[in-house]
């Protein structure tokens, strides 16, 4: 892998006016090392970025106009290419930009390349694959787990919001023993209305989303997939909820241990200790602590009565979850310091 620490990279964003992609724009500004040249949007292409984000006017990619994606210039200009795209639109524009320069690195936002093999991901998501011979070039890009991997690859699969707030909960526990795996590991999430993407649907209206609290996806999530098997988990009961706030994800994680509190919080303590974005808690932690930021925030605790293992994750879902995250995996690609542009702290209220 090229060593890009110490000189600018070139930056491309595909699919660039959605949350993702307005929350990417915004975090890149505080980047030293990046160049942002072009960002694609068919819905908005001949169009200013301030036209679009008028909260990014004045700034230096507000005159930057959305172009429709051309995969010849993208990947003939870029160093680092940021995909914004929902599954199955992804893989293309992937497998696209990698036959055109096989050393470009790219961060895809999509799930397009978060599982093991691409017959998973049509067994999970019901669509053909037409990329698989990539599979073996994908890291999944949680860096508190892969960062090794994440090393030595050139494609990144951006884990989902949902899976980063739980497999980071989880993971102490899972590699050091501690879930009795006899029992399911219940994940119950609550996500804000970001996390359902930029676009027009009755379901996320004001009207519909506000003064309400709604479970959905009851009969079966496909984050549940993803969650398992980066956790090697057999039993995993996962329920998201829509609450009605902007951003922000609390998941709280139980599962059955024989570990007292006390060596649970050890051990958390012991494997985050060098972790920059993950801040373990004394008290339950709140989204507004994490908006806006790349941190997620656990709390670790045990209910004797039950046995069961307690652990609460918050993150920022257009943060740790999506953008904030892609910008932490594009700094180890490029051999800058990991929290490069990302020392922001919580807008809290």
């Amino acid at each position: 892998m090229q060593d890009t620490s110490g000189q600018n990279v070139n930056i491309s964003i595909i699919g660039a006016s959605g949350y993702t992609g307005a929350e990417l724009l915004r975090l890149l500004l505080f980047h030293p090392f990046v160049n942002i040249l072009s960002l694609t949007s068919r819905q908005y292409a001949g169009q200013k970025v301030s036209d679009v984000f008028p909260h990014l006017y004045g700034s230096k990619v507000s005159k930057l106009v959305f172009t429709e994606f051309n995969v010849d210039t993208v990947a003939s200009m870029s160093d680092v290419v940021f995909v914004c795209l929902p599954h199955r639109a992804a893989f293309p524009v992937v497998r696209g930009l990698y036959e055109k320069k096989p050393e470009l690195k790219i961060i895809d936002f999509s799930a397009d390349f978060r599982f093991d093999s691409p017959e998973i991901y049509e067994k999970v998501y019901g669509v053909k694959h037409h990329a698989k011979e990539l599979f073996a070039k994908v890291a999944y890009g949680l860096p508190e787990i892969f960062r090794d991997e994440i090393k030595n690859k050139t494609i990144v699969a951006n884990p989902g919001c949902y899976p980063t707030s739980v497999i980071l909960g989880l993971y102490p526990a899972k590699i050091s023993g501690l879930i009795d795996e006899n029992y399911p590991v219940i994940a119950d999430s609550k996500s804000g209305v970001t996390g359902a993407g930029r676009k027009s649907s009755v379901s996320f209206t004001f009207c519909e989303v506000n003064e309400t609290f709604k479970a959905y996806a009851v009969e079966g999530h496909r984050h549940a997939p993803e969650i398992a098997e980066k956790l090697s988990l057999k039993k995993v009961r996962f329920t998201p909820h829509l609450v009605p706030m902007n951003r922000g994800i609390l998941s709280t994680i139980y599962f059955k241990t024989d570990a007292a509190k006390e060596e649970l919080q050890a051990v958390y303590n012991q494997f985050y200790k060098n972790e920059k974005f993950v801040r373990l808690k004394s008290f339950p932690p709140e989204t507004s602590h994490v908006a806006g930021t790349n941190f997620c925030d656990i709390y670790v605790t045990k209910d004797e009565e039950t046995g069961l293992g307690v652990a609460i994750s918050a993150i920022d879902n257009i943060g740790k979850g999506a953008s904030g995250q892609a910008i932490q995996n594009m700094n180890i690609l490029c051999g800058f310091p990991e929290d490069t542009g990302l020392n922001q702290y919580s807008l809290w209220i």
